[in-house]
């Protein structure tokens, strides 16, 4: 690792109309000390050659096209870019966002006078295309007294831009699950906060999130997909095979999420995530197994 280096990781798929402004964004960073590299998932717009040509612009920017053997999905992108990064710090960044001038600066600042601060957050200036036509609601609370069970609640959200973390806290955790279709940063920062508690929180906006004109909401198939995505999701939460750190989560909270979902597979005629979420009902009432406290950082 480069010592206050900062990786800037992306994945990119036709997102030529929003590019060149989010690349423009991170030139004009306060903070030099930073690479960004970003691998193209088979776009078939301009993109690559707005990359390329951003690369020879300037060489901080590492652009990749995504290996043949790797299957295609931000999820595959993303940890590939990962496994490419030299940096004490990891961004991870949206190709179609726009970061402030301040925004790496303030966020490196603020681990620096921290030491022991695993990653610091900030919010977003929220941008809505004219003609989106999806939900408008967006909760941006970072705290809570009740943070795990309020994250499970989907009542705190960190979206992908809004924290910046050392790297050896993706050593601990992992990086993405790459047999999600969606929700893959809301389980990614949700095993960062059950090893993970004590993170600074920065007041000053940072950055504008894009909320783009795809509506992925728009059809049956797309609906059916979001459906069977948070029915798989939840299943990777209670399992200790992709989620190690299960127990930190309380007990209730455990039941609570098995017996909902078990219902939502139920009335979707779901059936076998509709046993699968009944046998960890089962299990999680009668297991002796008591909630691990967190981790101490």
């Amino acid at each position: 690792m480069q010592k206050g280096l900062v990786s800037i990781l992306m994945a990119n798929f036709d997102k030529d109309r929003y590019l060149e402004n989010t690349l423009s964004s991170i030139l004009e960073q306060e903070y030099k000390n930073w690479e960004c590299i970003i691998v193209d998932d088979g776009s078939t717009d301009s993109s690559r050659k707005i990359l390329h040509d951003f690369q020879k612009r300037d060489s901080r920017f590492k652009v990749f096209d995504r290996p043949k053997h790797i299957p295609k999905g931000s999820n595959f992108c993303r940890n590939f870019a990962y496994g490419l990064a030299s940096g004490d710090y990891i961004q991870w960044f949206d190709s179609d966002d726009i970061m402030y001038p301040w925004f790496i600066k303030m966020k490196v600042e603020t681990l620096e006078s921290n030491q022991e601060v695993p990653f610091v957050v900030t919010k977003a200036d929220l941008k809505f295309e004219e003609e989106f036509d999806g939900n408008r609601k967006f909760t941006q609370t970072l705290s809570s007294q009740n943070l795990i069970s309020d994250y499970l609640r989907f009542r705190i959200l960190f979206f992908t831009g809004a924290p910046l973390f050392r790297k050896h806290v993706f050593e601990e955790v992992g990086l993405f699950n790459e047999n999600l279709y969606r929700h893959q940063e809301w389980e990614l920062y949700l095993r960062v906060l059950l090893r993970f508690r004590d993170f600074e929180i920065i007041k000053k906006v940072g950055y504008a999130y894009y909320v783009v004109s795809k509506s992925i909401t728009s059809s049956y198939q797309d609906r059916h997909r979001i459906l069977m995505s948070e029915l798989e999701l939840f299943l990777q939460v209670l399992s200790r095979n992709t989620n190690p750190l299960k127990q930190v989560i309380p007990q209730k909270e455990r039941v609570r999420i098995a017996f909902k979902y078990f219902l939502v597979a139920t009335y979707h005629r779901k059936f076998s995530f509709s046993l699968t979420y009944f046998e960890r009902l089962i299990l999680e009432l009668v297991s002796p197994t008591q909630p691990l406290e967190t981790i101490d950082n």
